[in-house]
């Protein structure tokens, strides 16, 4: 669903540093006039919205203009078959990789920094 997060701002070494960062993907990030806060516009999951929601300032339902505004401008691009071959190996390997996947990992890898072999 898509909703509207607004996100604390702190500022370290000059650098501004949204609160919930590393759960944001596929959105619009917007100034607002306070200028510790920030608009962010994402369709999130149950767990996502959970998280933003425990380090927003305030949050709610996007607007039909809201929405329309995120389809316009967000494209998601699916994930491409190596990445998900290669998220199924580390999720089923946790503590040990076996020589064989790792080898593995290394081609994706490979292809996806552009070598062609």
């Amino acid at each position: 669903m898509i909703r509207i997060y607004f996100l604390p701002v702190k500022t370290i070494g000059g650098v501004d540093t949204v609160a919930g960062s590393d759960i944001v993907h596929d959105a619009i990030l917007e100034c607002t006039e306070q200028p510790d806060t920030r608009k962010l516009i994402m369709d999130t999951t149950d767990a996502e919205h959970a998280s933003l929601c425990s380090v927003a300032v305030d949050f709610r339902d996007a607007s039909p203009d809201e929405v329309n505004q995120y389809n316009n401008q967000v494209t998601i691009t699916p994930p491409s078959p190596d990445d998900l071959r290669a998220a199924k190996l580390l999720a089923n390997s946790p503590q040990v990789i076996t020589q064989p996947e790792m080898w593995e990992l290394m081609r994706i890898f490979g292809r996806r920094l552009g070598y062609d072999f």
